[in-house]
């Protein structure tokens, strides 16, 4: 860890309302061939649970996945904040899914939208569909690279000229096509006005995390997991850098709520 990003963490676990937001997947989870196998790394795990436990601190996770997935994987407390399929489903305290109905059109298109992809991986060994309440995503992290940019230069031209309205997110080994324009931005803002924390925590490894950390606001803190290019004010090598510190908010938060009394 940086001087400067331990003085950051200083500074925002004395802060009236914390909020400490994180993406899962290839952030406090490391990257599986099977998501369905995905899981925190102990240490995060832990320091999650030991953060949701304190007063006047708030803990979501914002992730691309469903939120019925990000519930099986997550291991998250009840009550906990969920943020599913890039800010499109949002579970607050309550643990009901904010409701978002969507219109026949919308649900015709996921529907189309989930045949053509389904029709681009028929007879490709590893590639495979994640169907979603907004989209759908082409996964190919178990076929070659060849066959994988392939599939995905073929699925772009097909959603292109049936469903031009489809938004495009890239990610790692996946390809994904959502009808809604909500993105983590977004979510982090209503969960922000949700909680009424005076400063925001997020750490997220991918492209759509930048959404995210181009909205953070002055006194926030973005930490960006992995390499590669961010807006992210900081920068940690992998989830188990993570996992540290994580475990260093949740001692510095303890003991500062601890004082405040």
């Amino acid at each position: 860890m940086t001087p400067e990003l331990d003085a950051a963490l200083q500074r925002i676990t004395e802060t009236e309302r914390l909020l400490i937001a994180l993406d899962f997947d290839g952030t406090v989870a490391p990257f599986t061939d099977n998501p369905a196998d995905s899981r925190s790394l102990a240490d995060s795990h832990l320091a999650v649970i030991q953060l949701w436990q304190l007063p006047r601190t708030d803990v979501a996770y914002v992730s691309g996945r469903a939120l019925e997935s990000l519930r099986a994987v997550s291991d998250a407390p009840p009550g906990m904040l969920l943020v599913g399929s890039h800010g499109a489903q949002i579970q607050l305290d309550s643990g009901v899914p904010d409701p978002s109905p969507l219109s026949t059109g919308t649900i015709r298109d996921v529907s189309r939208l989930s045949s053509t992809l389904e029709d681009l991986v028929t007879g490709v060994h590893g590639a495979w569909v994640e169907h979603k309440p907004v989209g759908a995503v082409l996964h190919t992290r178990s076929v070659g690279r060849a066959e994988a940019e392939r599939l995905q230069r073929l699925a772009r031209e097909r959603v292109a000229a049936e469903l031009p309205v489809a938004r495009v997110l890239t990610g790692h080994d996946v390809l994904e096509f959502s009808l809604r324009e909500t993105n983590k931005g977004d979510a982090i803002e209503q969960l922000r006005a949700h909680t009424g924390a005076t400063v925001v925590f997020y750490a997220g490894d991918d492209r759509t995390d930048e959404d995210v950390f181009r909205v953070l606001h002055d006194g926030d803190v973005g930490v960006h997991v992995g390499e590669g290019r961010t807006a992210a004010e900081f920068t940690v090598a992998g989830p188990r850098a993570l996992a540290g510190v994580l475990l260093t908010m949740a001692s510095r938060r303890r003991r500062y709520l601890a004082l405040a009394r």
